[in-house]
This record gives structure tokens, sequence and C-alpha cells, in this order.
């Protein structure tokens, strides 16, 4: 059975993908939705992007994959590319701040950010964008995805891939627009190449949870 798994894993890591991308956005755009409140509405799309998690994760067991990715084994030599990981993502908001325009996902956010009272405030401003996202995310663009594209691994694939399929997540249902694919497959890079050092995703993981709650708790702050 593991062999079988093995052989249709890049597919299979490709339709995940797909999923991931489209499946909630299916659900809540369908009649379903229509009755929900803001807070059933975002808590909805965190568990269906769950359910998908949870399959790539029973998935990725079963090739025999998530053990390769799982180790947490703690070397200073990570600690310091962690830490070299953080201040390019710095210096890339540095430099996206006067080359590109504000996302399209920035801006929905930020327009939809004033309307979050009581748990969807915690949900909206805390959990979803600093927790439970980073970990679905890295679970599925650098776990699933760079698993997927190894055999490229020697021609830079895995991490191109994971990157270009990262700027995709972020742009797909707010416009396609280059500029704001390019902001966020740089920090998909960044990310890409954390994973590659570390060969553990453990340490992406605590970096985009870093990342995202300083972009999202200093701003509370000041």
């Amino acid at each position: 059975m593991k062999k079988i798994i093995s052989r249709y894993y890049f597919f299979v890591a490709m339709l995940l993908v797909i999923v991931y991308q489209e499946f909630s956005s299916l659900v809540l755009y369908s009649e379903f939705a229509a009755g929900l409140s803001k807070f059933g509405y975002y808590f909805s799309d965190m568990m269906l992007n769950f359910l998908v998690i949870l399959l790539v994760f029973i998935f990725m067991v079963g090739a025999g994959k998530w053990q390769q990715i799982n180790s947490r084994k703690f070397k200073w030599s990570y600690f310091f590319y962690s830490f070299l990981a953080f201040l390019a993502l710095f210096i890339w908001n540095f430099i996206k701040f006067f080359l590109f325009p504000p996302t399209q996902n920035g801006l929905a956010y930020q327009l939809a950010a004033p309307t979050f009272t009581g748990a969807t405030a915690f949900l909206m401003y805390f959990f979803y964008p600093v927790i439970a996202g980073p970990i679905f995310e890295e679970m599925i663009y650098r776990g699933l995805v760079m698993t997927a594209l190894e055999k490229g691994k020697k021609w830079g694939l895995d991490v191109l891939g994971s990157a270009a399929l990262f700027g995709i997540l972020h742009i797909s249902d707010y416009g396609w627009v280059l500029t704001d694919f390019f902001v966020y497959m740089g920090g998909g890079l960044i990310f890409a190449l954390l994973f590659r050092a570390t060969k553990s995703i453990y340490w992406p993981i605590g970096l985009h949870i870093v990342y995202n709650g300083i972009g999202h708790i200093l701003p509370l702050l000041f």
C-alpha cells in the first residue's frame, strides 16, 4: 500500500493543494453560508481548511513522508538559519513597501478588520492568522509540496514550486495581480529555504507564527 501511495504521491499532493485553495471558497459561496454569522463564516472557513490539513497529515504518514519532515532535533545552526530568515523577511518587507502597492489581500483584510468584534475579533485578529493559518500553510506549501517536488531539489524546483503556489494561494481570491504574487512569493521563498536548511517543518512554522504575530499584534498596540 505504501508503495502505491508513494508512486502517486506527486499527483495526490497537487490535488490536495488545489482542494486546500478552493474547497472552503466553494462551500462558503454556496447556500450553506447564507445563514452563518460573521463568526460562523470565518470559523467554518478555518475548520474546512483544517479538514484538508488532516487529510494531508494522514496522506503523508501513509506515504512515509511525515516522518521525513518531523524531526524535533535542535541545532544552534537551525536557530541561526531562522534568525537569518527573520532578517530576510524584515528586509523583504522594507523592499516591497517601496517597490509594490498594497496587496489586494491586505486591503481586503483592512476593510474587514473594523467589523470584527467579540469572538470574531479573537479568531480573526489572533488565532486564525497567527496560529492556525501558519500551521496550515507550512504543512501544505513546505511539508506537502516540497516533499512532492523533492526529485527536482537539485534544480531548486521544490523551493520555487512551494513559493509559487504560496503566492497563488494569497492572490487567487482577490484578483490575479502580478505585483501581489511577487510579494507573497518572496516570503514563500524565504520560508521554503528555511525548510530546506532545517529539514524540519517546525522551524518554518515557528518563524511563520512569529512573523504573522508581529504583523497582526503590533498594530493593535499603537
